[in-house]
């Protein structure tokens, strides 16, 4: 006949001894066993850093091993999906059953342990994946901001009318401006030429024994005036020339 309690008791003791830190006696309620991580990497970026500790809650059944202990899973630190634990908790079973007539916490110990750094790789790629999206949203925004609107053939003409009619305004504006201007630096006596009622209204003031000017002799002066300049300047240049 089979001593449960033996066998229990025999197991109690071998898992105190492998597990110093994470046995916890539960009294009546039986015991757990704490599974943290392994250690993880201490360079990581702190966002893809994982909390996560479970425990494996355990209460003997009285024919244990030759049948299946009550057990459960905890969260300590952190938290679990639905699916995740469903996961865990038949990978539990699966090792149990396959463990039938002989000691199995440790193997179930174990395997959580093993599902724990799951849960953990699976955390830190939900992460990535969520920085990614973050990035891909950031690109995307950015690009808006400088796409603009699509040009297209009518958008084209309409812009180019637009254009053609500031240019035209632009260029009449121009033609106006030189026209006055011109005007402005017309000197007196081309003033005078231009306008023969000025010379009729300075007429009607002369007075009598008043001496009319011909206007044309000082044209002639002046340009006798500016070719002797020209000469002086050609005899200039030939000294120069026949002194060097």
């Amino acid at each position: 006949m089979t001593d449960y309690a033996e066998e229990q008791q025999n197991e109690l003791e071998a898992l105190q001894s492998i597990y110093p830190d994470e046995f916890e006696d539960l009294e009546s309620e039986g015991f757990r066993i704490i599974v943290h991580p392994d250690d993880q990497d201490e360079e990581a970026p702190s966002n893809l850093i994982i909390l996560a500790v479970l425990a494996l809650k355990v209460n003997y059944t009285a024919n244990y091993p030759d049948e299946l202990p009550e057990f459960e899973v905890e969260s300590i630190e952190g938290s679990l999906t639905d699916a995740q634990l469903e996961r865990i908790m038949n990978g539990l079973t699966t090792t149990a059953e396959e463990s039938i007539g002989m000691a199995m916490i440790f193997s179930m110990a174990s395997l959580l342990q093993e599902e724990l750094y799951q849960v953990i790789s699976e955390g830190k790629q939900a992460r990535i994946e969520e920085e990614l999206q973050k990035v891909r949203l950031a690109e995307e925004e950015e690009n808006r901001k400088f796409k603009g609107t699509p040009v297209t053939v009518e958008l084209f003409m309409a812009w180019k009318t637009s254009f053609d009619k500031e240019i035209a305004a632009k260029e009449q504006e121009a033609k106006g401006k030189v026209k006055l201007d011109g005007k402005a630096k017309l000197s007196g006596r081309q003033l005078f030429e231009q306008d023969k009622t000025l010379a009729q209204s300075d007429m009607s003031y002369m007075e009598e024994g008043d001496v009319a000017v011909d206007v044309t002799q000082f044209d002639k002066e002046d340009r006798n005036v500016q070719q002797e300049d020209e000469d002086d300047d050609s005899n200039q240049v030939w000294r120069q020339l026949k002194d060097d």
